[in-house]
């Protein structure tokens, strides 16, 4: 827990819009269950979160179809989220959390300068742009042999074995996200 309190304090920080709406809830506990990860803290007047032992006045719980949707891009639905405790003070938070985003050109400038950080953050976006362009091209020609009117019935066998290579480009995908999120840690370090 006290491992992602400053994580969780500096995404806070990178967004104060959020910040402000944090701080209106001051002296409230909480409780955010996500991957095997509890987090459980106190909202400052500040609006950061303070370690805090005492029971929660709500617990948000993010089941593992949250996780896979928002892994791939989609957003959770009513049943893959949990609130127990004070329902409207979870429904409230939920958003802000939701709306915190990482910008790690900040902290790449921080560390490196501009001139460095400007150099890293083109190439993850080269890397990130050819990844989309590959599964673009991939929907584009589903898209297209669906609608051609000669196209064949294709068999489980065929189907399957697409299948299984769609599930490889998407893994391999994700390793590549993974690597990319390694080499940004290996920079911080």
């Amino acid at each position: 827990m006290s491992a992602l309190l400053p994580v969780i304090n500096h995404l806070i920080r990178q967004n104060p819009e959020h910040q402000y709406d944090l701080a209106g809830f001051s002296g409230k506990t909480l409780s955010v269950q996500i991957a095997g990860f509890r987090l459980r803290g106190r909202i400052s007047e500040k609006g950061f979160l303070e370690a805090a032992t005492d029971a929660p006045d709500t617990e948000i719980t993010f089941h593992n179809s949250a996780i896979q949707k928002i892994l791939q891009g989609g957003q959770p639905g009513v049943g893959d989220i949990a609130i127990d405790g004070d329902l409207i003070l979870g429904m409230s938070l939920l958003p802000i959390f939701g709306g915190l985003r990482y910008y790690a050109n900040d902290d790449l400038s921080r560390i490196f300068g501009d001139a460095a950080t400007g150099s890293i953050a083109t190439r993850a976006a080269v890397i990130s742009h050819t990844v989309r362009q590959i599964g673009k091209s991939i929907a584009e020609q589903i898209s297209e042999f669906s609608r051609e009117p000669e196209s064949a019935v294709i068999d489980q066998t065929t189907l399957t074995a697409w299948m299984e290579e769609v599930d490889q480009l998407r893994d391999d995908v994700a390793r590549l996200h993974a690597r990319l999120d390694r080499l940004e840690r290996d920079i911080w370090l």
